[in-house]
């Protein structure tokens, strides 16, 4: 009966054992779940320190806005307490470098007109929950009469309902009668003065998203080369995916390039940056082209690779193009004369002649031809007309003569489009 007695030391002790190497691994993985969370935790820092970094000079401005409005509506218009004034400051001009002159006016305006309605409801029917709602539908209404952007509306809808909901203690503390409106059109003003005044870098911040747009659309390029090379579709669906990420920069770029071209349009000290200013609108606009046509030959080359598999003929051209776009990216960078571009766009477009489909299967052909197109575009990115990009691809016919210049980025451009080859 002793026997046993052994064998039940040796299971308690290999238990004890197990238990304690599960506590151990519990600890390692605690112990690395913690190294995780420092470096989820630190990640998390650093890119709070990159948005405040960003936004730092934006926010300054904007609460230097809302002190001068302030300011100028209790000591110059003698309110007691302008209190929308520093409020419509601070609306208008927010924390970002974006600062569109007219989104600041539709801003402004509105949060003037949303005051105004607030006011005339404050005093003709007084302060309640059926009134808030009677100022919020006025609002909405004439903001939407007035003007299309939903910034007006919103702002319109606020406003009205910040008067009419805080009520008499508003009128008490702060001040009845036509001065509320006023202080909202101080503040808008001086946040308008601020935006074209100190607008910050108009040249390199759209520069900088032209040049960053122009390297992704290469990217593109370079999943679709190897896709075509070979044969394999995930690369294709990358491309895709990149597509999408490009429209999304495209949207962005477009916002800071609209910023920058009211800003050089309304302060006369920068108008001397408007050739530059005109330059990139062009490129943005022949950049949505070019993405348009990438589109349709992203849809043709997976049919192709589905039918055909490898495309190899085809692939180089990818290639290519993707060249062309990471030199042009970096003139755009710099603000260089695009000649390396445009040599390899003018070879691309020589590797597009009618003849070389002769040798291929239709499908080839049919990428081939949206090729011709993706060539043209480059060529136009690089400060040629249509006409003259045309000129370059072989076997392609006159144009009528009333297409050049009758669409915006068909012109010449007026900064590169001097040394034209």
């Amino acid at each position: 009966m002793s026997a046993p007695e052994p064998e039940n030391e040796s299971q308690k002790r290999a238990a004890g054992l197990a238990a304690n190497m599960g506590s151990l691994a519990e600890d390692a993985w605690n112990r690395v779940d913690f190294r995780q969370r420092v470096v989820l935790a630190g990640l998390a820092l650093r890119q709070g320190g990159r948005r405040v970094r960003g936004s730092f000079v934006p926010i300054v401005t904007a609460s230097l806005a809302a002190w001068v409005a302030y300011t100028f509506s209790h000591v110059v218009l003698g309110h007691p307490m302008p209190f929308f004034a520093p409020i419509a400051a601070w609306i208008c001009l927010g924390f970002t470098y974006n600062r569109v002159p007219r989104k600041v006016l539709e801003i402004g305006f509105g949060a003037s007109i949303g005051v105004g309605i607030g006011e005339l409801i404050l005093v003709g029917l007084g302060a309640g929950a059926w009134q808030l709602a009677v100022a919020l539908l006025l609002a909405g209404l004439i903001g939407r009469l007035l003007d299309r952007g939903d910034l007006f509306t919103i702002q319109s809808g606020v406003n009205a309902m910040v008067v009419v909901g805080m009520g008499t203690a508003l009128t008490a503390d702060v001040g009845a009668g036509p001065s509320r409106m006023i202080d909202a059109l101080v503040g808008a003003g001086v946040a308008l003065v601020f935006a074209i005044l100190l607008p910050g870098d108009v040249l390199n911040r759209p520069r900088s998203y032209v040049g960053n747009l122009l390297t992704e659309l290469a990217t593109v390029f370079g999943m679709l080369g190897e896709g075509l090379r070979s044969g394999n579709q995930e690369p294709l669906r990358d491309a895709h995916a990149q597509l999408r990420g490009v429209e999304r920069i495209l949207d962005d770029a477009s916002t800071v390039w609209r910023s920058s071209a009211d800003i050089v349009a309304l302060n006369p000290a920068m108008r001397r940056h408007r050739p530059q200013i005109d330059e990139l609108g062009r490129q943005l606009e022949l950049i949505t082209r070019a993405v348009h046509t990438v589109e349709l030959l992203l849809r043709q080359s997976r049919g192709v690779v589905d039918e055909l598999g490898a495309v190899p003929e085809i692939a180089h051209l990818m290639d290519d193009s993707g060249a062309a776009l990471h030199a042009l990216s970096g003139s755009i960078r710099h603000w260089n004369r695009p000649t390396q571009a445009r040599d390899r766009a003018i070879e691309l477009a020589t590797d597009c002649a009618p003849q070389t489909a002769h040798a291929m299967d239709w499908r080839q052909s049919a990428l081939l031809s949206v090729m011709r197109s993706v060539a043209i575009d480059l060529l136009q990115l690089t400060g040629l007309s249509r006409v003259q990009a045309r000129s370059h691809l072989p076997g392609t016919g006159p144009e009528g003569t009333g297409t050049q210049g009758a669409v915006i980025g068909d012109e010449a451009s007026a900064v590169w489009g001097d040394d034209l080859r």
